[in-house]
C-alpha cells in the first residue's frame, strides 16, 4: 500500500478512536470482540490493503451488535481470493460465537483410558 493511503487510513481510524469511540462508550456502547473493532479494522487495512480491509472491517462491524457474535476475533492473516465482482466475500459475515483458540492443539494423552 502506498505511504499516503496508509497514512490516510491510519489517521482516519485514529481519529475515530480518539473522538467517536469515547462518545459511544459514554453511552454504554462497547465492542463485543477482542481486539476492538477499530483495532481489527486498522490491522485488516494494514495487512490486506484498503479495499479488502474495508470489507473485512464492515463485516466485523455488522457482527458487533446485539444478537451478533462476540469474543476473541483477530484479523485474518491471509486474504481470501475472491472474484473482482464480489468484494463482500473478503469479510466473515457469520454471526456465531468467537472462541479463544486452544493453547495446546494436541489432545491430552492422560484423558485416554
Amino acid at each position: 500500500m502506498s505511504g499516503l493511503r496508509h497514512m490516510l487510513s491510519h489517521s482516519l481510524l485514529t481519529a475515530y478512536k480518539l473522538t467517536l469511540s469515547p462518545v459511544f462508550q459514554l453511552f454504554g456502547a462497547r465492542c463485543r470482540h477482542e481486539p476492538s473493532c477499530s483495532e481489527y479494522a486498522a490491522t485488516c487495512v494494514a495487512r490486506h490493503g484498503i479495499w479488502p480491509g474495508a470489507w473485512m472491517a464492515l463485516a466485523r462491524l455488522s457482527r458487533c451488535r446485539p444478537g451478533g457474535s462476540s469474543g476473541y476475533d483477530p484479523a485474518p492473516l491471509v486474504k481470501k481470493s475472491v472474484p473482482f465482482w464480489a468484494p463482500w466475500r473478503f469479510g466473515d459475515w457469520n454471526r456465531g460465537e468467537r472462541l479463544v483458540p486452544e493453547l495446546d492443539p494436541e489432545p491430552n494423552d492422560k484423558d485416554k483410558d
